[in-house]
């Protein structure tokens, strides 16, 4: 009986450790995807903040073509928005900063450049 008493104890705390588990699991693909909805939500809103408080011409035609894209992707498709003036530098860096504020990874951010960053020094 004392044997039997056991296992079923056993059971229980291994039903209410595995079960908690398994519907956390089932959850995060959820979560990942509303996460993911959100982060791009804060991404444009971040965007549409800092580029009226910008300078016109600020970024480039290409520049804004890159990021356009990306959040047209729903903020999904890897994308190289390449900041190559020091204000897109600039306006990368500041969207990074309040982006990883909210949470998100640098992962996230589009800002890459596929040769790496080459600022145009004549243009600082």
């Amino acid at each position: 009986m004392h044997k039997t008493y056991r296992n079923v104890v056993l059971g229980i705390l291994l039903f209410s450790v595995i079960l908690p588990f398994g519907l956390s699991l089932m959850n995060s693909n959820a979560h990942s995807a509303s996460w993911r909805q959100t982060k791009c939500a804060l991404y444009q809103n971040y965007r549409d903040q800092t580029r009226a408080t910008m300078p016109e011409n600020t970024t480039s035609a290409l520049f804004d073509e890159q990021e356009s894209a990306f959040i047209a992707s729903g903020c999904t498709e890897r994308s190289y928005v390449c900041p190559k003036s020091p204000g897109e530098l600039d306006y990368a860096n500041l969207m990074a900063v309040q982006m990883m504020n909210e949470g998100a990874t640098g992962s996230f951010l589009p800002f890459a450049c596929k040769r790496g960053l080459n600022t145009d020094p004549s243009a600082q």
